[in-house]
């Protein structure tokens, strides 16, 4: 999603110091919400050209921190989402930034760290959000190891040199996006303790910490041409075996329209496959998707049919079974039988010698780039892969392969 972000004065509603509140729209096409920064500016202290305080507005350093703080935490709720493939709504996204889920008790201020790291683990888990409490997770080891030195202290406690030593680490990482994600997930955690009152907005990490966050992190390329989808459909296994059921969930991804690993692991026979067609809810983003099936998928809908291995919870494939009935242990289930997907898909790399490394990704960049190179209209793979905007399908192109754009410069300039 493209959201554009800058701050406004909200005139509908003049305060009592002759004020009007500070606030970041954000704007997806027709689509805006706003964020209030919670403080005030007077019109003659805002430059109403470029929607931002002046130098001489008396709050001018810490309006300027706020507005930045929030824009911020919108960038950082978009690369997550991204990240986990979500198409979240803009007011989705609102309600992500501002971070105040209902019925959730503020904490006490004496909460420490890795307790409250804890505190946000567990809610993401009462609320089915696995992958963003892993997130937490993980980025709670490197905070304890590189800057509590595991020993759990209270967030006043830290010092400028403790976040130094903080991004020194950060910088010794390998790749810009590994650093952007482990400084944007300690910042987005030092925003809810703000938020809940257990240390003041002066003392946030931004403040000591100079590195930031990569703004535009670009994926590999990880489109395999129709040739290569062919050599994998004409492997041969043995029809009980892994490798035959890898074999065909990655062709049923790529005829199912890229269909990710997890939504395909939770399909089920009554519930969103009948007749052909199918219909199911994503389950990042909660968005509907209803198509006709492409043959191919329909085919291999109907051999997992009779498969010796059924679930007993009624799932299409063999991959989720009746005692995975909780959000986490679906998440453990399908992240174990996606490192075995891989594994195969590993096999297959080296069996058909392609060029690319297999994963499980490839089928959906390599169903959007050969549509494309068969010239088929960017609005239509939009509509294909589910894409709220034709920026977002592009993008997808452009990480995948220009060798269209190479093939039309060569024709151009013959």
């Amino acid at each position: 999603m493209q959201v554009v972000c800058e701050s406004v004065l909200w005139k509908y509603h003049q305060l009592k110091d002759e004020g009007f509140t500070v606030k970041v729209r954000m704007t997806n096409f027709r689509n805006v919400e706003y964020i209030s920064t919670e403080m005030s500016c007077k019109t003659e202290h805002w430059d109403h050209d470029n929607n931002e305080p002046l130098p001489y507005c008396p709050t001018y350093s810490r309006l300027v921190s706020r507005i930045k703080e929030i824009k911020e935490d919108i960038d950082f709720e978009l690369k997550l989402a991204k990240k986990q493939g979500e198409n979240i709504s803009i007011k989705e996204l609102k309600q992500r930034v501002e971070k105040k889920p209902e019925n959730t008790p503020i904490t006490a201020p004496k909460k420490r760290i890795l307790e409250f790291y804890d505190v946000i683990i567990e809610e993401l888990e009462k609320q089915g959000r696995t992958g963003y409490a892993d997130v937490f997770k993980a980025n709670k080891g490197i905070i304890s190891n590189h800057l509590l030195c595991y020993r759990d202290r209270h967030f006043h406690e830290l010092k400028s040199g403790d976040f130094l030593d903080l991004e020194n680490y950060i910088r010794t990482l390998k790749t810009e996006s590994t650093k952007s994600n482990y400084l944007r997930s300690f910042y987005a955690l030092w925003n809810l303790a703000i938020k809940r009152g257990l240390c003041p907005k002066e003392h946030h990490p931004r403040h000591f910490i100079s590195f930031q966050p990569y703004k535009k992190i670009r994926t590999k390329k990880r489109a395999i041409s129709e040739v290569y989808i062919k050599m994998i459909e004409k492997l041969e296994y043995d029809y009980s075996s892994r490798p035959f059921r890898s074999q065909k969930y990655f062709l049923f991804s790529y005829y199912c329209r890229g269909m990710n690993f997890t939504d395909m692991a939770k399909l089920k026979y009554d519930e969103h496959i009948l007749n052909g067609h199918i219909n199911y809810k994503r389950s990042k983003n909660k968005r509907h998707y209803s198509f006709e099936l492409h043959p191919k998928a329909w085919k291999i809908v109907q051999i997992f049919k009779v498969y010796p291995m059924q679930s007993e919870g009624g799932y299409v494939f063999p991959i989720l079974d009746l005692y995975h009935d909780t959000p986490r242990k679906i998440a453990t289930r399908i992240d174990s039988a996606l490192k075995d997907f891989n594994e195969d898909l590993l096999e297959f790399e080296k069996q058909i010698n392609c060029p690319k490394h297999l994963t499980s990704y490839v089928s959906r960049h390599s169903f959007a780039t050969n549509l494309r190179k068969n010239k088929v209209d960017i609005s239509i793979i939009k509509e294909a892969m589910g894409h709220e905007t034709e920026f977002q399908t592009n993008t997808y192109l452009e990480d995948i392969d220009d060798s269209l754009v190479a093939q039309a410069i060569k024709n151009a300039l013959k």
